[in-house]
């Protein structure tokens, strides 16, 4: 096996003795760090340079990914710990995104992040309990099958919590995002516990901005501490920012813009030499052509990289691993984009909805001022603002409108699924069953729908960003996205929705946050390239390709699938936009295809 094929992941054991096979099975793994015992604690392909450690006497801590922590940091904590329950407060004191995984006193204790980024996953591998970063690590060592369902069900697009979160193979637990894990040291017990709750949302912008600000520049800093960097430079509110904050390390950093010669294609280029002029720190600017990369569904044939679960990153990933390659040959260890800037800083219709409650006059100004441009009628509007519909039986209708073809209500929980029109009768029967008989029910993720919606958002945005990451490991290059750190985050999530966005300005919380940095001119900037027509034209030109990954991924055979409907929604007529759930499709699909495509486990040599 290639070391460039391997995935970068971690397992983390309990301090039992473990049963042979499991001891068999693991024997090639690098042990990253040990229990005080001796035994494997840690073992795993992450990156030596992505694990910060203190390893001395009966309590340990680790910190893996990008953190401000140094070694000495966690050795004080450690030190002043005086239980399991002192763990949850390290995320608080260091900036960066990373798993915290600590043992005290043979017990063992995990978390990631509260936004997604970084996830805990446990399985009973031969009646030990092993925990792991990565779903498909645990069922290949623990030699569980595919949940076929959970699997079908990422053919819906805008798939909703809590479906979103059911693991895709059988036997695995998922930890939520703002919980930790406790193993117990005899290998058998675990508990989970919440370690994370929102900021309430009650600053001002400029109170919040200040904020933002601060977590923005401590983020880069958590990236810079390894060399020279690269970061993507679209001239956007996302990953501008990140760019110049990066240019202020000791190191700098090569900016990245790439440019169309579509109508406003070069839009990205001309905003990112405004702001470049207050970027001293830009060792180089690299300006591509997206002629010169690969096409939109161009190059998926060729991307044999094995993910833990589909997400948008499978689609690009032909770009991003062109993005790397460079990266990789420039000796460039950390890639800055600006994925879930977005999700932070647009807003949402069920927004208004919560803001309904207490400012009605407010609330409807704004749901008006969206939703009249998008043709819906000032009843339409007052209807959604007023239905008081619980998470289960909303999420409960929306499944079986989307199902039956209904048009989808306004300001609702969050974004309504969405179903392909080729999916088999059968498939849909068996989905409808299966999703409305797991909302029944459920629980949404916060205590109206502005809170629910915003957090749901943020964690869609954190799948993909796990699904670049895991795209970056065989070229030896981290793919971070600095804005789904858990300090910007909760900077964002600090401030009323009301100031954090509103229906007449682009951005504007990231505007204040960068006011007096970014050129006024740069921040005046109100618009954002469209690829429509890049999609058109790699759609048409691969279309074939897609088909194929249709028959070579089994899912022509799977019985989810009306072949015919399907061909024809490959084979648009004339100047039609393809159907965006292909999207979902081909994700699946590389999915699918990629996840048997080699063995990590009983490799004993592959790892040394």
């Amino acid at each position: 096996m290639l070391k460039e094929s391997l995935p970068s992941f971690f397992l983390v054991m309990p301090d039992c003795a473990l049963p042979q096979r499991v001891t068999a099975r693991i024997g090639g793994i690098p042990i990253l760090v040990r229990h005080p015992s001796g035994r494997p604690w840690i073992v795993g392909t992450v990156p030596r340079d992505q694990v910060t450690v203190h390893a001395e006497g009966r309590r340990r801590l680790a910190l893996l990914g990008a953190t401000t922590a140094t070694p000495e940091d966690l050795r004080r904590l450690c030190e002043s710990s005086r239980g399991i329950p002192d763990f949850e407060k390290v995320s608080n004191r260091f900036a960066g995104a990373y798993h915290v995984v600590g043992s005290f006193e043979g017990r063992v204790y995990a978390q990631g992040s509260a936004s997604g980024v970084h996830r805990v996953y446990h399985a009973a591998v031969c009646g030990v309990r092993v925990l792991s970063d990565r779903m498909d690590m645990l069922a290949e060592l623990a030699g569980l099958p595919p949940n076929d369902t959970a699997v079908a069900m990422r053919l819906v697009r805008g798939l909703p919590y809590p479906l979103s979160e059911v693991p895709l193979w059988s036997g695995i637990t998922a930890v939520a995002a703002d919980d930790c894990l406790v193993v117990e040291t005899d290998g058998h017990g675990w508990a989970t516990k919440t370690w994370w709750r929102r900021p309430d949302p009650v600053l001002s912008r400029a109170e919040g901005a200040a904020r933002l600000r601060s977590a923005l520049a401590d983020a880069t800093a958590a990236r810079a501490v390894g060399g020279l960097i690269t970061c993507d430079l679209s001239g956007g509110l996302d990953s501008t920012p990140l760019c110049y904050f990066a240019a202020r390390s000791p190191s700098g950093v090569i900016a990245k813009t790439s440019y169309n010669d579509d109508p406003g294609g070069r839009q990205d280029l001309l905003w990112a030499r405004k702001a470049l002029a207050v970027m001293p720190g830009v060792r180089e600017h690299v300006v591509e052509s997206t002629n010169d990369m690969p096409d939109f569904y161009g190059g998926l044939l060729d991307i044999l990289d094995r993910v833990d679960e589909p997400t948008q990153s499978l689609l690009c990933a032909p770009r991003i691993e062109h993005q790397l390659r460079y990266d990789s040959a420039r000796g460039v260890a950390v890639h800055l984009n600006g994925l879930g800037g977005d999700q932070l800083f647009c807003g949402s219709s069920s927004w208004e909805h919560s803001l309904f409650r207490r400012k009605p006059l407010s609330a409807w100004q704004r749901a008006r001022a969206v939703q009249l441009a998008e043709g819906h009628s000032p009843l339409a509007t007052l209807r959604a603002l007023c239905d008081r519909s619980g998470y289960a039986a909303w999420l409960s209708r929306s499944i079986e409108d989307a199902l039956d073809g209904r048009a989808p209500g306004l300001c609702g929980w969050s974004l309504t699924p969405r179903f392909p029109s080729w999916l088999s009768a059968a498939a849909k029967d068996a989905l409808r069953e299966a999703m409305l008989r797991a909302v029944r029910d459920a629980d949404p993720l916060g205590v109206n729908r502005a809170e629910h919606h915003e957090l749901s958002e943020i964690r869609d945005a954190a799948r993909v960003v796990r699904g670049s990451a895991q795209l970056g490991a065989r070229f030896g290059v981290s793919h971070q996205a600095p804005l789904l750190d858990d300090r910007v985050v909760e900077a964002c999530l600090s401030v009323r929705r009301e100031e954090r966005v509103t229906p007449v300005e682009w951005k504007p919380l990231m505007k204040e946050a960068m006011r007096g940095l970014l050129p006024d001119e740069f921040l005046r900037r109100v618009t954002k390239t469209d690829g429509t027509g890049q999609v058109m034209r790699g759609f048409n030109a691969h279309r074939h390709d897609i088909s194929t990954l249709c028959e070579s991924s089994g899912l022509s055979e799977s019985g989810l699938i009306d072949m015919a409907a399907f061909t024809a929604a490959v084979n648009p007529k004339g100047m039609e936009l393809p159907d965006t759930l292909m999207n979902e499709f081909t994700n699946l699909a590389l999915f699918i295809r990629n996840r048997d495509q080699f063995r990590v486990f009983g490799t004993v040599n592959s790892f040394r």
